[in-house]
């Protein structure tokens, strides 16, 4: 198995609170509002370029490629479930559990019934992932984790729920090791780095930190405070070799390249050049000043 294949990841997500709408509001009222957040949060997994995506009455089962992907995925449906306001004093909230395909060994029942359990007996609004799969999120994505708590489990060891994006990730224990996947260079090639700027402060996206993550919400690595901006709203990444654009919000983020016209990117990523400017929700050519600038070493 290459991989990449071995890395892809099963998102399963349920909405909680469904019953005792029904008793209070009538099992018709009560679905109504529950296809309501499986729309947000389906929604949300076609952003983040989820597959196989399957509905139920109540939840959701989506496969992506990497981590990140679907631990955003996750984070964005919990926050369109929250947006929607309570029914008769009763709120609806996402509950979801993320593993490894391969840990289900090939089989997607299999792996299913492993996400499913580490949110079992869990407190509502959680996002838990199994231990593997937080071995391979990247520095950027384990610096949004929150606080760590064990979820109660029949599966194999402990999980994570993700619960304060501004929380140190991990608690107070040194980052693990970076995976192979982000610690691999080509034999032969030169490391590559690209530097971003914003306001004055400056990062590295390489090896070692593959992944940049833009956005109005505080766990973000670079925090853009602007109505049009979205809570996740899109991030760089270096993947085999070169650097990607990769947006999931609303507004749509814009490219700036040199040598080349302006492009709004919506929902989909595209290779970044050598240098050039990002705006998010906004055109980078109407406001400058508030860009992101990157450059290729």
């Amino acid at each position: 198995m290459n991989e990449r294949a071995s890395n892809r990841c099963l998102l399963y997500a349920d909405v909680a609170g469904g019953l005792r709408l029904a008793v209070k509001l009538g099992e018709a009222e009560a679905g109504y509002a529950v296809e309501r957040c499986l729309n947000r949060m389906s929604r949300c997994a076609e952003a983040y370029s989820g597959s196989a995506l399957e509905l139920r009455p109540d939840s959701l089962v989506a496969s992506f490629a990497d981590a990140d992907s679907a631990l955003l995925a996750a984070r964005e449906m919990r926050e369109r479930v929250r947006a929607l306001p309570p029914m008769s004093g009763i709120k609806l909230v996402l509950r979801a559990g993320v593993v490894l395909e391969s840990e289900g060994g090939g089989d997607r029942v299999a792996a299913e019934k492993l996400a499913a359990s580490l949110v079992e007996g869990s407190n509502p609004d959680t996002i838990a992932v199994s231990d593997a799969l937080s071995q391979i999120l990247s520095p950027s994505m384990r610096r949004m984790l929150g606080k760590t708590d064990e979820v109660a489990s029949p599966a194999p060891p402990a999980a994570l729920a993700p619960l304060t994006p501004s929380a140190p990730a991990l608690g107070e224990a040194p980052p693990p090791p970076p995976s192979p996947a982000d610690s691999r260079q080509d034999v032969g090639q030169a490391p590559k780095q690209m530097r971003v700027s914003f306001r004055g402060q400056n990062w590295v996206i390489d090896a070692a930190h593959p992944t940049l993550l833009f956005g109005r919400e505080t766990g973000n690595d670079i925090v853009v405070s602007d109505p049009r901006v979205s809570r996740q709203h899109s991030r760089i990444e270096l993947r085999n070799g070169a650097f990607y654009l990769a947006d999931s919000s609303t507004n749509g983020t814009y490219l700036l390249e040199e040598g080349s016209p302006e492009r709004c990117v919506k929902r989909d990523e595209l290779a970044l050049a050598e240098k050039g400017h990002i705006g998010c929700g906004f055109s980078v050519a109407d406001n400058m000043s508030d860009a992101v600038a990157f450059a290729l070493d």
